[in-house]
């Protein structure tokens, strides 16, 4: 497979690709197929580290080498030694530091914030951006030197929308491990549903594919994952594409409002039957015909067990 072949290289990897295409997923993948699975993988968001932490967070700190150090601190690169280290946004790091990244990967070796020595350190690195960092260059944001050593196993992730043949697979991979969190036993998702998930755009990528199934399984009382599970939105575009059947599909989508609307009004008031109802401005009994209706209530009565 193209990932073992990666992963038993040991050089550098640059995944590129749109936010929530899932290239921590893909690193991840290339630590255990490399057989390093039992050595440290360190993943590091670069851009979600405030400015002035970047350096101490990366390369450690020595104490008192700035206020509020009181202690010694091993930075990212010394904990991830003997495997794997993944700096996704590396598109985002501040231009000062880039340097000090390019002589870490060219030197094998660190300096910690406030130190005096070098310390050596062996991982492999992977880098991610969703910036294109040949532009960033030739803008004078990222350096050429820094880029060329990065870039050395270059991989494109494409947006899910340019493989909507992954979609049904990737959402029965969600829902094993959403399964596992929920302490579920959801047998799978219909084939209907399949089809429905693959007309939709994605504009969220795998992360808003994630994203849903982990909402499905945990609302979920039911073996299947089926159509009526469906926010509106997956129904609107399916009547904006489909000719036939389009009062099926109205209908279904009417129901699959409705039942959301309700069980996230029911989440609102503690699962409680007759809150709901009075903050929904309807009868009780009206609330009670269209729980029933909706199959609302066995999921109800679950939740308010727990």
């Amino acid at each position: 497979r193209p990932c073992s072949k990666v992963a038993a290289l040991p050089a550098t990897v640059l995944i590129l690709g749109e936010s929530g295409t899932g290239k921590e997923l893909l690193a991840r993948l290339i630590h255990r197929e490399s057989g390093a699975e039992d050595s440290p993988f360190v993943a590091v968001n670069l851009a979600a580290i405030p400015n002035d932490l970047v350096e101490s967070t990366l390369f450690g700190h020595e104490k008192g080498a700035f206020t509020g150090a009181i202690r010694q601190q091993l930075g990212k690169f010394e904990l991830a030694t003997g495997g794997t280290l993944f700096l996704d946004e590396v598109g985002d790091l501040r231009y000062e530091l880039q340097a000090k990244l390019l002589r870490a990967i060219q030197e094998g070796e660190i300096e910690r914030v406030g130190g005096t020595h070098a310390i050596k350190t062996d991982f492999r690195l992977i880098a991610a951006t969703n910036t294109d960092l040949s532009k960033a260059v030739k803008a004078g944001t990222f350096r050429e030197d820094l880029f060329y050593r990065l870039n050395v196993i270059p991989i494109q992730l494409p947006a899910l929308r340019d493989r909507i043949e992954d979609v049904p697979e990737l959402a029965r991979f969600f829902l094993r491990r959403f399964n596992v969190k929920f302490r579920k036993d959801i047998q799978g998702i219909a084939d209907s549903t399949l089809r429905i998930l693959g007309s939709h755009w994605w504009p969220g990528n795998i992360r808003e594919l994630e994203n849903l199934v982990e909402r499905l399984v945990a609302i979920s009382d039911k073996n299947w994952i089926t159509d009526e599970d469906l926010p509106i939105e997956f129904h609107v575009a399916q009547l904006n594409s489909a000719q036939p059947a389009v009062d099926h599909l109205l209908d279904r989508a009417v129901s699959t409002f409705e039942r959301n609307f309700i069980i996230r009004a029911l989440e609102k008031e503690g699962w409680n039957v007759t809150a709901t109802a009075r903050s929904l401005g309807i009868p009780l009994s009206t609330m009670k015909f269209k729980m029933d209706r909706l199959e609302i209530r066995a999921l109800a009565r679950k939740r308010r067990g727990n």
